[in-house]
């Protein structure tokens, strides 16, 4: 696996995505992240899944991909994996410069306003799984179905890593078991587990110190 910011150099590649990667970025983690525990907790029985979870993370991606920290993984031509981090140093805004649209808004816009209310008051239990202190935060790793198993994921962890300030402990939180494994072999350490809600998923908080504070 290559990490790279020249698109010719292979066919399968790890590199910063860019403005015009948006569409491709969204989709390949809406694609990715649509059976993920924590949006089937958010989303149940949507009739349209995936479409919905690529408006959930509209403005978020935009985002990180304006401000330079979102990568995306190429496999022939093809977006296969994606990732987006929260770093303190960036300051991401909307392609105008303008606020992030709709934002917060859209799961109302989304989901019924019962079932908005439980969501939310899930997210609240899980406050204090984010340090107090400045971190990166991996907030999105998503991988095609069919291209999982093959080091892309680590290869797109390890490109965040490689990018972020080295003063900066990194904090990832997932809902999935073996994500879990996957953080841990790349540096991460769990140092947290919460039940979001009273039936949703069990969220997992992982940190990696940073690299002048390990001994």
């Amino acid at each position: 696996m290559v990490v790279s910011d020249d698109t010719r150099e292979r066919p399968r590649h790890v590199r910063r995505a860019r403005p015009t990667d948006l569409p491709a970025t969204r989709a390949v983690l809406a694609r990715a992240l649509a059976p993920d525990p924590l949006m089937d907790w958010i989303f149940g029985r949507h009739p349209h899944r995936e479409a919905a979870v690529a408006a959930f993370l509209w403005a978020p991606i935009e985002a990180y991909t304006l401000a330079g920290a979102a990568w995306l993984a190429i496999d022939d031509e093809r977006a296969v994996g994606a990732a987006a981090w929260s770093v303190p140093v960036t300051q991401p805004t909307a392609a105008d410069g303008g606020p992030e649209l709709p934002g917060r808004a859209m799961v109302d816009l989304l989901l019924p306003a019962d079932h908005v209310a439980l969501v939310r008051s899930g997210f609240a239990g899980m406050h204090g799984q984010l340090p107090d202190e400045p971190h990166a935060l991996l907030h999105f790793l998503g991988v095609d179905a069919d291209r999982r198993g093959q080091g892309i994921g680590g290869a797109l962890i390890e490109a965040g890593l490689a990018a972020i300030p080295a003063d900066l402990p990194a904090h990832v939180n997932t809902t999935v078991d073996a994500n879990v494994r996957l953080y841990e072999s790349h540096g991460f350490v769990r140092v947290s587990s919460v039940r979001l809600g009273e039936h949703g998923p069990v969220m997992h908080g992982l940190r990696r110190p940073a690299p002048g504070l390990r001994r």
